[in-house]
């Protein structure tokens, strides 16, 4: 496991605690410093990057968690029975825009004013990439080209640039980061993601670049193969060892701790959503007494519906619900940001599109045996599954190529607890798993999207007075900002 660097007196400068959603704040480089060298900067970011409790609570639990249906929190319901409360969704991007855009975008400038196009430039380049393809599949266009740069150009009111314009251009940026990969770098112990392995940072470029390209199959078929068959020729993760993940400590500050561990006693409401429970228990997962807590209630909790409705209808609270497993949501817990077992199973969708479905079984089956086994493995030995059990689990649902999608599209799903981003990316691309509105109960009469999941989140509000221009060209560009109003691969 790697060791988390105690940075905080070295990185006094850099850490940034606004709020403040103004361009001219959001453009004011936080880690721009004549005497910080790249290696606290490179710490910051990816620290940073694992989340705080802020954003990750607000916009990917509470948001995109509720919306992918696998966790459920009453005391925060607008993502469930689909209204809008701003603040939630809008956290991510604000953060995003004020701490970790601007940190890849000052790293990347001061590794050219250095002359440096090696590893360090291409680890840069790579992360720039993962940062950015998450804001552009929650929120669709987005200030991308110019984005993070009002230190270096002074623009501090950037446009929105297209998503398709986006993902081409985040697409070439892998394969040209991951060229510059060498066979060493300088970051030491600085590298929290993977202490210095330049091997696995290529196999990292190389598999995010295969999400990108299995993102865009259904608006652009020719380039999404193309470009899913350059990141496999090009070698993607091969097993949990190569997962992008980080070790938390439990201190000094909530930067260095597992974000949901600072969450989970704040909110005690939040319990595994019923839709991924019963999910796991109809096919009697070994993965279910490892994401659930198995000394709570044997069910989980119901979608759609706010406590009211909870008490007149089943005559049950939250606490009639099991809650996430805290052997897996420890301040010391670790991060997965991409893991092996998710970019398996792409590699089998992709397989089997092609009429592989020898591949396809193969990859399918490595995919649920490694994320069975990675809480085991990188979480807590309590939790290890054998192989017998896997074995028994794969026999008793083996891959069937005529449901292939389908239970390609489940898997990853389920391996993307705790990235409930890529859940909910993954959902609206494929139509898997086969999510029911409000759970199947009645539409709840506040919801504003007529009954539909939503697509999207919503830019914050405060663009239309900050970014006024650029925000109405983006309307105009993309549509309505509401949740129903699609991102441009959404088309499933």
């Amino acid at each position: 496991m790697k060791k988390l660097l105690i940075l905080f007196l070295s990185l006094t400068t850099i850490l940034v605690s606004s709020c403040d959603n103004d361009f001219e704040d959001l453009n004011v480089d936080p880690t721009a410093s004549t005497d910080l060298g790249l290696n606290p900067k490179f710490a910051y970011l990816f620290l940073k990057s694992a989340t705080e409790e802020y954003e990750l609570s607000y916009t990917q639990i509470l948001c995109a968690g509720q919306l992918a249906q696998q966790v459920v929190d009453q005391q925060f319901p607008q993502s469930s029975i689909y209204t809008l409360r701003e603040d939630l969704q809008a956290a991510w991007w604000s953060t995003q825009y004020q701490t970790t855009i601007k940190s890849v975008v000052d790293i990347i400038a001061q590794l050219e004013s250095e002359g440096n196009t090696g590893t360090e430039m291409g680890i840069a380049r790579i992360w720039k990439v993962f940062l950015f393809h998450v804001l552009a599949d929650q929120y669709g266009d987005t200030p991308y080209f110019d984005a993070g740069e009002g230190f270096l150009t002074g623009n501090v009111r950037p446009a929105y640039d297209d998503d398709q314009a986006i993902y081409m251009d985040m697409l070439a940026e892998l394969e040209e980061g991951v060229a510059q990969i060498g066979g060493s770098s300088t970051l030491g112990g600085s590298d929290l993601v993977f202490n210095g392995d330049t091997n696995k940072w290529s196999k990292f470029g190389n598999s995010l670049m295969l999400r990108l390209a299995m993102r865009i199959k259904n608006v652009d078929p020719s380039s999404s193969t193309a470009w899913a068959q350059k990141a496999i020729t090009g070698g993607t993760m091969s097993s949990n060892d190569d997962t992008a993940y980080m070790t938390h400590t439990d201190g000094p500050t909530d930067l260095n701790r597992n974000s949901w561990g600072t969450y989970a006693p704040r909110y005690a409401n939040a319990r595994i959503g019923a839709t991924l429970y019963d999910w796991l228990a109809a096919n009697n997962d070994p993965r279910l007494n490892i994401l659930a807590d198995p000394s709570g209630p044997a069910a989980g909790n119901r979608y759609g519906l706010e406590n009211d409705q909870l008490l007149a209808i089943y005559g049950e609270t939250p606490d009639s619900y099991a809650v996430v497993n805290p052997a897996i949501t420890q301040l010391d817990s670790p991060w997965v940001f991409l893991s092996y077992a998710q970019t398996a199973l792409l590699e089998a969708e992709f397989a089997a599109a092609a009429g592989d479905h020898s591949t396809a079984e193969s990859k399918y089956n490595s995919a649920v045996a490694a994320h069975m086994q990675i809480w085991g493995s990188h979480y807590d030995s309590s939790l290890a599954v054998d192989d017998a059990a896997v074995s028994a689990y794969l026999s008793a649902n083996p891959y069937d190529a005529s449901q292939g999608e389908q239970m390609i599209g489940e898997q990853y799903w389920a391996a993307s607890f705790f990235d409930f981003f890529e859940a909910f990316s993954n959902f609206r691309r494929s139509g898997y798993p086969e999510l029911v509105p409000f759970g199947g109960h009645a539409p709840h009469p506040s919801n504003t999207t007529n009954g539909q999941i939503p697509r999207r989140l919503s830019y914050p509000s405060s663009e239309g007075a900050v970014n006024a221009d650029n925000y109405q060209a983006v309307l105009q560009a993309q549509g309505p900002n509401d949740q129903v109003t699609r991102v441009w691969w959404d088309v499933n």
